[in-house]
């Protein structure tokens, strides 16, 4: 027996399998690279689905009466099991297949024996999916564009409903308020601390555009002046700046005019220079007498 007839014992798989399909022409065995098989109706397939592998080449050898014959295994270094069919007479070939039941990907390699030679096709790869249908690609994110203050403009409109009782000054985990008309009626409002982006809540809009929004300023968010954006799903768009300080008030005043200070301090110096002018005229007069 030919060594290489070892590639001809079917050994069971547990798959379906049926018989190659029906050839009419004989062809020479082919001397090109095989073509990659076919698979069908899709490589991608449901647990337990019906799919075919198919293919040509594998025509029967001119040094040899005898038919050439597929055979297919696990594509792995040491495969335990597989199967084979005959060919057509014209070198194609066909296996009838059961996909696994357990989700993944499977590879299977095939290989032509002509009894006295043999070749392998490329491997055939099919995946295991819940839905049979194959696993979206993911897009990769795109960071969003930092945040630039008054880099897109208020909505006309919008602005802080009373100009009283609110303050542009409050610490770190306060809680304040604020009232703004001009939205959209019963517009989303999304609210966000800037530079550092934190939400601070989402709000709704009442039926006259009416955005009420109560927040809390993260403890332990740096001092100085922050932008709060307000963002609604309709389009609106409105900042205003709040500045946080230690104890939630306005920092002193220390800008102070020193006009007066310098002017009475100038009028001092020419006072003095005219004295001593003065004195001066004084002590010559003496002198002279």
């Amino acid at each position: 027996m030919s060594a290489l007839s070892r590639t001809r014992v079917a050994v069971a798989t547990g798959l379906t399998l049926g018989t190659a399909t029906a050839g009419l022409l004989l062809a020479p065995a082919a001397l090109a690279a095989p073509a990659a098989p076919s698979v069908s109706p899709s490589s991608t397939l449901a647990p337990g689905a019906a799919y075919t592998i198919s293919g040509t080449g594998c025509a029967q050898a001119t040094d040899t009466t005898e038919a050439p014959f597929v055979s297919l295994t696990p594509d792995v270094d040491d495969p335990q099991m597989g199967d084979g069919t005959d060919t057509n007479a014209d070198g194609s070939w066909s296996f009838e297949l059961t996909a696994p039941t357990e989700l993944g990907t499977y590879a299977y390699r095939l290989t032509c024996d002509q009894y006295t030679s043999e070749f392998r096709y490329p491997s055939v790869v099919i995946t295991v999916t819940a839905d049979g249908k194959p696993v979206p690609t993911a897009t990769p994110s795109t960071a969003a564009p930092a945040f630039v203050p008054g880099a897109k403009p208020n909505t006309p409109g919008i602005a802080p409903a009373s100009s009283t009782g609110a303050t542009n000054v409050a610490a770190p985990g306060q809680q304040i308020t604020r009232v703004l008309k001009g939205f959209k009626p019963n517009e989303v409002v999304t609210l966000v601390l800037h530079s550092t982006p934190v939400t601070l809540g989402t709000y709704t809009a009442d039926a006259n555009g009416v955005v009420t929004a109560t927040f809390t300023l993260p403890a332990g968010t740096v001092l100085g002046t922050h932008t709060l954006a307000y963002d609604g799903n309709l389009g609106s768009h409105y900042e205003s700046t709040i500045t946080l300080t230690a104890d939630g008030k306005a920092l002193a005043y220390t800008g102070a005019s020193v006009t007066l200070p310098l002017v009475g301090g100038t009028v001092l110096v020419a006072a003095g220079a005219g004295a001593l002018l003065l004195g001066r005229r004084r002590t010559t007069g003496a002198v002279q007498a």
